[in-house]
């Protein structure tokens, strides 16, 4: 019996031998190889490339040979346009003598059943709602797609979805594909891209304009969606459930949710149970939050819980809710982000705990960073400025936070605690330019050290130049004292 290894040795060499015969074959209305794509495919062996030159072809396209490259050319009359249809004609008898050409519609254009294809340079339209809705290829959660992927190693690119109802990419149980460079547009009922169950697929400098969905991922871990342009969906821009490992960065994401019936939809990113790296995106004009992460409960038990995100430098700005919001989410490092004039919260943390925010910058939101019944939280090194109802505000029963080493001014209140929450440290921040410097109903510790706040009172007496005021500074708001309110401030580290 032959071995593992003698088997992988010949089926290697297959390949190669197979590679070392590739040729390019052509389809075209006239003087090429072919006039179908669908007949070209069959003929072509691994390694081959089909040339489709300019024309328009209806197709139900069925890639079952590995490493086949399916290019598009614009030979004169634009690039080849792949409409989702029969690519033979039915002939229907019209009494004695008489036929009739006819075409049926719709259907998945390509699907992808075998590994290292490529599919490059189409425009690609025609991918309508089957009757009854829900009946598409093998009724599974993506159904009827411009392009199906049920391969591993496969490349999509540099090719225009356009005209059609339903989702234009679509990866089922798949691994290490990319997409790559392609323009999606106006699709009303489904996703520009959609992946389930899917790893390793890198999603790169695509346009995803005005479609239902942006890009969608369920299962599906170890996926990169980087240099992106997502404007207008219909609903949220990038929706991840249950997803791992995702490094979302560098995307310029706008104007989601506005046209949406649902309230709630509008999202720039959502998480639900997953866990990302989400870096350097500028996200703006969203209907809801700029970023969103969620923990999924069942029965009040955690089921996928989101935790140990990365949210570092995102510029996040004019969103319709929260700049960043998370929902029971813990363990996650928010670093060096711009938050700016969201109608909601800069940050906000509801029954989150054990999270990290440092550096942040926010500005004219209405509460710069806003914990709500949320624990073990460090807020540090951040700038907040111009909020109308609060710089930092914790309220219902927070407690074990620190906050430190902040610079708050220009805003209603500087700090405000309240709602029951004790057990905080507050201390190293900077709170002179507020209406009000800080707040606290309940009891609070706000000094560590020998360190307390900087206030800017007038009355500070600093005798012996210890840059300590020589009397205590008393909380407005209840009976809680720093008692070494700083005479002077610069930011410091712990």
């Amino acid at each position: 019996m032959p071995s593992i290894t003698h088997l992988t040795i010949v089926f290697f060499l297959i390949v190669s031998l197979a590679l070392s015969q590739e040729s390019v074959i052509t389809v075209g209305p006239k003087g090429c190889d072919f006039y179908r794509i669908d007949v070209a495919i069959d003929s072509a062996g691994p390694g081959d490339t089909i040339e489709v030159h300019s024309g328009e072809y209806y197709v139900n396209l069925n890639i079952t040979t590995p490493l086949l490259t399916l290019q598009g050319k614009d030979t004169g009359n634009g690039r080849p346009v792949l409409r989702a249809g029969s690519s033979t004609a039915d002939i229907e008898n019209r009494g004695i003598g008489m036929t009739e050409m006819t075409v049926k519609t719709g259907g998945t254009a390509i699907a992808i059943r075998e590994f290292g294809c490529k599919v490059d340079g189409f425009d690609i339209t025609g991918i309508i709602r089957p009757i009854p809705y829900g009946s598409g290829e093998h009724n599974d959660l993506i159904g009827d797609a411009g392009i199906r992927v049920y391969s591993d190693g496969n490349t999509i690119s540099n090719n225009t979805f356009f005209g059609n109802e339903l989702t234009a990419i679509g990866l089922w149980n798949c691994s290490n594909n990319r997409i790559i460079n392609n323009t999606i547009k106006d699709i009303p009922f489904g996703y520009a891209i959609e992946l389930y169950n899917s790893n390793g697929t890198v999603i790169e400098g695509n346009q995803i304009l005005h479609n239902d969905w942006g890009i969608e991922m369920q299962r599906s871990d170890s996926n990169v969606i980087e240099g992106n342009e997502i404007r207008d969906s219909i609903n949220d821009a990038i929706r991840a459930m249950k997803c791992n490992y995702t490094i979302i960065s560098g995307n310029f994401i706008t104007g989601s949710g506005w046209e949406s019936e649902y309230e709630g939809n509008g999202k720039g990113i959502s998480l639900m149970g997953s866990m990302s790296a989400i870096t350097r995106n500028l996200i703006e004009r969203n209907r809801d939050d700029g970023i969103h992460i969620e923990s999924i409960f069942w029965n009040n038990y955690p089921a996928d819980v989101s935790y140990d995100n990365l949210i570092h430098k995102n510029k996040i700005r004019h969103n319709g809710k929260d700049g960043i919001s998370l929902l029971k989410s813990w363990d996650n490092q928010l670093w060096n982000n711009n938050i700016t004039a969201n109608h909601g919260n800069g940050i906000v943390l509801t029954f989150s705990n054990n999270n990290t925010l440092e550096e942040s910058n926010t500005s004219e939101n209405l509460r710069g960073i806003f914990l709500y019944q949320s624990n073990y939280t460090k807020i540090a090194n951040s700038t907040i400025t111009d909020e109308s109802r609060g710089g930092i505000v914790l309220d219902q029963y927070c407690t074990g936070n620190t906050l430190a080493l902040n610079m708050v001014s220009n805003s209603t209140e500087g700090i405000n605690i309240s709602g029951g929450s004790s057990g905080n440290a507050i201390f190293g921040n900077n709170l002179s330019s507020n209406a009000q410097p800080a707040w606290d109903f309940s009891g609070n510790s706000w000094d560590r050290d020998g360190r307390g706040n900087f206030y800017g009172q007038r009355n500070c007496r600093d005798k012996d130049s210890d840059g300590i005021c020589d009397l205590p500074y008393l909380i407005a708001g209840g009976a809680s004292i720093d008692r070494y309110p700083l005479a002077s401030w610069t930011r410091m580290h712990e």
